[in-house]
């Protein structure tokens, strides 16, 4: 007898009745996902996503990091480095980025320079108190009245002094005199120094050295001594070297106001 064959097929899902169980038919399927909502089409399978969030500046230096730095290393904006080391140090913790360190060096550097600009301040104006208290002091011995010796050949224009042996009118006799005290104008003096000359030549007789000085001092001292409201009370006495201060260089005449009472003092300077 012939043989005869069965061929058999696999059940199509997508026809009904192709159950070889008798089962119920099975829905059509596909290889694409579903339709997203609203109509937008699917990603694609491998593609990129895409979301939401502040985007990373890992791989970056800060901008405002570098300047800080910049900035911190001038005195000038020192202040403006540590604003800009504060801001880049909070961009950095928020948005992530290199140059941490250069804010922090950045903000360091401005207090450096802050502390210094204080420092510095305090001591001048330390310096400042001290050279005004200096002043003073140095001040001070020009309006002392305390009386000081000099040498006769050394008293200058505008002294007012005190010498018994000396000072005293024109009409009484010759003394030598080796020092004199430089006072006050304002207390009671023998006299005021109103002229200063030098003679020159050889050395005269002590004549002929006491003509020259009497005629010097006259012709110098005479015009003030008629302005001054007092002038009949005022007469002129002179210094004058002697033969041995004359060996040793000394040509001045020394010019002096006194009262013209004999033992009166003077108290006041005479008027200009």
């Amino acid at each position: 007898m012939g043989q005869s064959l069965l061929m058999t097929y696999p059940s199509d899902p997508g026809h009904p009745g192709n159950d070889p169980h008798g089962g119920p038919p099975m829905p059509p399927q596909s290889s694409y996902p579903p339709p997203m909502p609203g109509g937008a089409p699917p990603p694609m399978p491998g593609g990129p996503s895409y979301g939401s969030g502040q985007q990373s500046n890992d791989g970056k230096t800060n901008g405002l990091a570098i300047a800080s730095l910049v900035t911190g290393l001038l005195n000038c904006f020192f202040l403006l480095g540590a604003v800009l080391g504060v801001i880049a140090l909070r961009q950095i913790g928020q948005r992530g980025g290199k140059g941490k360190g250069m804010a922090i060096a950045g903000i360091a550097l401005s207090c450096i320079w802050a502390v210094g600009s204080v420092t510095l301040t305090i001591m001048l104006l330390s310096s400042d108190s001290d050279d005004g208290k200096s002043g003073d002091k140095i001040t001070l011995p020009k309006t002392s009245t305390k009386p000081k010796s000099v040498d006769a050949k050394k008293m200058k224009l505008g002294d007012c002094i005190n010498d018994n042996s000396g000072a005293s009118a024109s009409t009484s006799a010759p003394v030598e005199v080796e020092s004199v005290k430089v006072v006050s104008c304002t207390g009671p003096h023998d006299g005021e120094v109103l002229a200063v000359f030098r003679l020159s030549g050889l050395f005269p007789s002590e004549r002929e050295m006491s003509q020259k000085a009497s005629a010097g001092c006259k012709l110098r001292v005479s015009a003030r001594l008629n302005r001054d409201p007092a002038a009949r009370s005022l007469a002129t006495s002179y210094y004058y070297p002697t033969a041995e201060s004359w060996t040793q260089g000394d040509r001045a005449v020394t010019c002096v106001a006194v009262h013209a009472t004999e033992g009166k003092k003077l108290t006041r300077r005479v008027h200009a």
